[in-house]
């Protein structure tokens, strides 16, 4: 044979190709970060409410040493925030100076373009073609890098950053659990999902979807007994983090909360939960969010500002109205004509969609002499059940899947100079140029959700019983979340910013999956088509 039609140093040229590929990886990540860091020092934001008092508590308890987030003394002990993301802060400004959220913001761009990482290696584990990795992970890696609804919450002191982190690593430890079979790694994912609740008590539903993929793989492939101590030691490690938690609030509140209160309440402070079931019967869109919720016992509220839709009759509307007046005037005092024009005067700007309501709420908050009592709460109670027991399919289908469609089709532009409505078009602002970004980003996150959608069709086709685990596993991490905040009476997009992590490893992991669907395809089209014979 003629030496020179042999393969010259094989090994060498798979190293090259694999140092290509490792420089690669490492410019797409480079990318991320500078993406990640020009966000965090060009367009931060601290409007957001949640983040001042993040910073409050955090300063509290390296000043005052106690977790409160009183903004004097005495500096009460408070539960209303789960301790992850303020002793992350508590970390951060221990090390750079106290309150300072740059620096906050940089460690969080690095945490986020880590994410990145993380993604890259969930879909390179949930790849069905070995050969194609690589071209599947630098798939998800590139989407991952450029996604803009992820990255701008670099810029704000709020948890969806770590959050994500938490939420891939958790499904990477679950995805080496399933793959090696190794009860360990249950134990390792259990108490990341742990950690994960500790700064977001909503994650909980990530590792719900994770142990209902865990029991529906034991049962499909008749491995009960594993499946069920598999599950058992995820759900205790997941329990063993939040038990220091549990412990402090039982033993400085007198009660059992191991996670936040619902309404962020302390305990024996008045909800109104009356008034929060009649929001939820009518509100469908976040551009209410801030007119309904967030004004509350902090702004007076008129009937006007709220929608038709709100009302089933002219005597439920009246109703209505004399609750708001007597919660506008709670020493009894009948509205003149001044404070009658003042709140049509507020019904415009209210009408309009959301605009940093957060940055409104603490205003003038002594001044507005407003109060929501329980006998008011009551009354929207009645309503609430009275509009409920009227139609409940619209309560509990139709309205659901309006504020499922809310939060997922929103150009999710929050916290970027351009935050806004894409509809309608004629209320763009100019002047900060909505009409480029806004449309641009509804349609990022329609190619999101459509490179989502065909990656998760790719791994159904392929017929790969790992592939389809993935699948399942993927939509009950989506689904589950969002389901859960469609029942909520505050469908604001940012809670869902947690799923285009999962939307990109299902797009990465279908590309890996090409090869194989289009086999199983030709399968189906090889079986001879048998005709039927009545002899």
């Amino acid at each position: 044979m003629n030496a020179n039609l042999m393969p010259r140093h094989p090994g060498k040229s798979a190293a090259k190709t694999m140092s290509n590929k490792i420089r690669l990886y490492a410019l797409i990540l480079l990318v991320a970060l500078g993406f990640r860091l020009f966000i965090a020092l060009r367009l931060a934001n601290d409007e957001p409410d949640d983040g001042r008092i993040y910073s409050q508590i955090a300063r509290n308890v390296l000043e005052q040493h106690v977790y409160s987030h009183d903004t004097q003394p005495p500096y009460n002990p408070s539960l209303i925030r789960l301790p992850g993301y303020p002793l992350f802060l508590v970390a951060i400004y221990s090390l750079f100076g106290h309150g300072n959220n740059t620096a906050v913001r940089v460690v969080q761009a690095v945490i986020d373009t880590t994410t990145c990482a993380l993604i890259a290696w969930v879909v390179f584990e949930w790849s069905v073609d070995e050969e194609r990795r690589h071209r599947a992970a630098l798939i998800a890696l590139g989407l991952a890098a450029v996604c803009p609804f992820t990255a701008i919450y670099v810029a704000t002191i709020l948890t969806e950053v770590p959050t994500n982190f938490l939420a891939v690593a958790m499904v990477l430890a679950a995805t080496f659990a399933f793959k090696k079979n190794a009860l360990r790694w249950w134990i390792v994912t259990g108490v990341i999902a742990g950690l994960a609740v500790l700064f977001r008590p909503d994650s909980g539903l990530f590792a719900a979807a994770i142990g209902a993929t865990l029991i529906l793989s034991a049962l499909a492939t008749r491995s009960l007994k594993r499946g069920i101590l598999s599950a058992a030691l995820f759900s205790i490690a997941f329990c063993i983090v939040l038990v220091p938690w549990t412990i402090r609030n039982r033993r400085v509140f007198h009660v059992f909360q191991p996670l936040a209160p619902a309404h962020a309440e302390m305990p024996g402070e008045f909800v109104a939960r009356g008034y929060l079931l009649w929001v939820r019967t009518w509100l469908d869109d976040s551009k209410y969010v801030g007119p309904a919720l967030w004004s509350l016992d902090m702004r007076q509220m008129y009937v006007e500002n709220f929608p038709a839709r709100a009302f089933d009759s002219k005597e439920e509307r009246e109703r209505v109205a004399a609750l708001l007046d007597k919660y506008n005037h709670p020493d009894g005092e009948e509205a003149d004509e001044g404070d009658q024009t003042s709140g049509d005067e507020e019904d415009e700007p209210e009408e309009e969609p959301e605009e940093e309501p957060e940055e409104e709420e603490p205003a003038q908050p002594e001044e507005a002499n407003v109060e929501m009592t329980p006998e008011i709460d009551a009354g929207f109670a009645q309503i609430g059940q009275e509009r409920i027991a009227h139609s409940r399919l619209r309560y509990y289908v139709v309205l659901p899947l309006k504020r499922a469609a809310t939060l997922w089709f929103d150009t999710h532009s929050q916290y970027y100079p351009f935050n806004g409505d894409l509809l309608p078009l004629e209320d763009l602002d100019y002047d900060i140029h909505q009409q480029y970004w806004l449309p641009l980003f509804a349609g990022l996150t329609w190619i999101y959700t459509l490179l989502g959608v065909i990656g998760g069709w790719l791994l159904w086709r392929s017929r790969d019983p790992n592939a389809r685990r993935w699948l399942l596993l993927a939509v009950l991490l989506i689904f589950l979340r969002l389901g859960f905040f469609a029942t909520l009476e505050n469908p604001e997009p940012r809670y869902t910013v947690e799923l285009f992590p999962f939307l990109i490893v299902l797009a990465g992991a279908g590309a890996s999956a090409i090869k194989a669907s289009a086999k199983a395809t030709e399968t189906d089209a090889a079986v001879p088509m048998v005709e039927y014979s009545p002899d």
